[in-house]
């Protein structure tokens, strides 16, 4: 049911660097999200500042995005604390470097990642996309960023890149403790082997975020959950209204099929080549 309506579109990385707009709205008592035409970051406030968890693509128009979004809502970006990645590409780096050099928040990525940032650039024509500010903490599986009483909890999940990660943490929805998963790397990888990769990564993130009891899914493109959508409702939700983001665990486990389903399609698309 999911793949025909949240498949990756084909132009992505084409409106990865796309600035014509942005939208944002707060999500939950303690979650901002904002985004651009094709990718999401998210602001949580801790009761010590802020987290931000990915940074779009690598323009200043993206970074003045963010820190308008967080002063429209009546949040103070000084309070900026920790930058935490999902994995290293430049649409998730992204304005890395204007947040460490305004805020100078820690930094947060798996040394794969990492190195795989800086040796292996996705467009090696386009400098602005190159690794340009260094990571603080090398996190792993099993690690915990925590600011203030916020904990997130890492997951090694490579697939999509070699030392991608998952987060889950907890939310709030007007007081009441959810607990959020978080896929880092959506799109399923170009090699059989890499594939294997990503169904063994899913299938541990599957099991940890079933321990935590996870009922919310935030995702990094929002495209992949009708997170356009979901902005625009949260943005004119009222008291009465409840809130789209919180699916139930059952409907995070069944939306989680969705990567293992993107995976069937490159297979599929593996098997037309080689036949």
């Amino acid at each position: 049911m999911y793949l025909s309506q949240y498949r990756n579109p084909p132009d992505l990385i084409d409106r990865m660097p796309d600035t014509s707009w942005f939208t944002h709205a707060q999500i939950f008592d303690d979650v901002l999200v904002v985004a651009n035409p094709s990718t999401a970051s998210f602001i949580l406030k801790t009761t010590e500042g802020l987290i931000v968890i990915d940074a779009i693509y690598p323009k200043v128009e993206m970074f003045n995005a963010i820190v308008d979004a967080i002063r429209d809502i009546g949040w103070d970006p000084r309070e900026i604390k920790k930058l935490v990645i999902t994995h290293g590409h430049f649409d998730h780096c992204g304005c890395g470097k204007w947040i460490v050099e305004n805020f100078h928040a820690e930094t947060y990525l798996s040394k794969i990642d990492d190195d795989f940032w800086r040796d292996h650039p996705f467009f090696p024509d386009k400098p602005e996309t190159w690794k340009n500010f260094d990571i603080d903490h090398y996190v792993g599986d099993g690690d915990e960023i925590t600011l203030g009483k916020t904990t997130i909890k890492v997951f090694f999940t490579p697939g999509h890149t070699p030392g991608g990660l998952s987060f889950a943490f907890p939310v709030h929805d007007k007081g009441v403790t959810h607990m959020a998963g978080m896929w880092g790397g959506s799109n399923a990888p170009g090699s059989v082997k890499g594939i294997v990769t990503y169904f063994q990564s899913l299938d541990h993130f599957l099991e940890e975020t079933e321990k935590l009891h996870c009922d919310v899914t935030i995702n990094n493109h929002p495209a992949m959950d009708n997170g356009y959508a979901k902005i625009e409702y949260a943005k004119r939700r009222t008291s009465h209204m409840p809130n789209v983001y919180i699916i139930g665990e059952d409907g995070f486990r069944h939306f989680c099929q969705l990567y293992r389903y993107l995976c069937y399609d490159k297979l599929l698309s593996l098997a037309d080549e080689h036949s």
